[in-house]
């Protein structure tokens, strides 16, 4: 008798979780970029494509502004009404902290050094959860300013510009602090907080997130390594938001790498990611 109840509890438990999670009630929403229930790898959002119109990949541009042209298919863009959830893009140019758009229109980028440069852009749901489609991701390379011949040309190039060929990791959150190097950049227009969509989906703790192009995490296969204020976390397998839970109020460092399954850095221009972040 008491193997039979045993068993019976073992069967009714999880039925139990399953019936609570049912009733568990998410905003209603009109488009798939707003629901809570989706995540960035959902199938609502596999065919979705983003590409960089202008600059062209590889281009040779002069003056001090960029015109930031995109083309997105499948994923919108904005709120739907005046305070509504903001699904948006992330522009991350070089390795510098990205910043935020949300609308497809022409932008213009200042504060660009001279030199060779490497714009990726990401898009995000609207509480900043990468969108992990196959195409979620769009690259260009470019030139500002006279290209340098030769040598060091190609050097420069070299250091500043990822082979798409190869695997690639895009680090996108925590967004953090540019270094004391890093270029004065701005974008315009934007035309909300930029806060306000993180009030989509709170989170209690800061969460790693990141684009991978070219490669497969797997136990067996490629993996990210993070170091948390100088303490190496378990090697991340699963391409998922990392919950940093040991990232406690106050300034924090992270540095991210690209390992092969060999346990080997994968050598690609912007595959390490060294950042400063702070929580409350």
């Amino acid at each position: 008798m008491k193997r039979i109840l045993l068993a019976f509890l073992l069967l009714a438990a999880p039925a139990e979780a399953r019936r609570r999670t049912r009733h568990v009630q998410y905003p209603k929403t009109e488009r798939p970029e707003d629901d809570l229930r989706l995540k960035g790898d959902a199938k609502a959002f596999s065919k979705v494509v983003v590409a960089i119109v202008a600059p062209a990949d590889l281009a040779l541009l002069e003056g001090t502004e960029l015109k930031v042209q995109l083309r997105i298919d499948g994923y919108a863009l904005g709120p739907l009404a005046p305070g509504g959830p903001v699904p948006h893009a992330h522009l991350i140019v070089d390795n510098e902290p990205a910043l935020e758009i949300d609308l497809a229109a022409p932008l213009v980028l200042s504060g660009l050094r001279k030199g060779p440069h490497a714009l990726r852009v990401v898009l995000c749901r609207p509480w900043h959860e990468v969108v992990k489609a196959p195409h979620a991701f769009a690259l260009a390379r470019f030139w500002l300013g006279p290209r340098l011949e030769g040598k060091a040309g190609r050097a420069a190039e070299f250091v500043a510009w990822p082979d798409p060929k190869k695997p690639i990791l895009t680090y996108v959150l925590p967004i953090g602090e540019a270094g004391k190097d890093a270029q004065d950049l701005s974008i315009e227009p934007i035309e909300h907080e930029a806060d306000s969509a993180v009030q989509a989906e709170p989170q209690r703790a800061p969460v790693l997130d990141f684009y991978l192009s070219g490669a497969r995490l797997l136990r067996r296969g490629d993996k990210v390594r993070v170091v948390l204020d100088r303490r190496e976390l378990p090697l991340t397998t699963e391409w998922k938001p990392l919950l940093l839970k040991r990232a406690r109020g106050g300034a924090h460092k992270i540095t991210v790498d690209l390992l092969n399954r060999r346990g080997l850095k994968v050598k690609n221009a912007v595959n390490r990611t060294d950042r400063a972040f702070a929580t409350p």
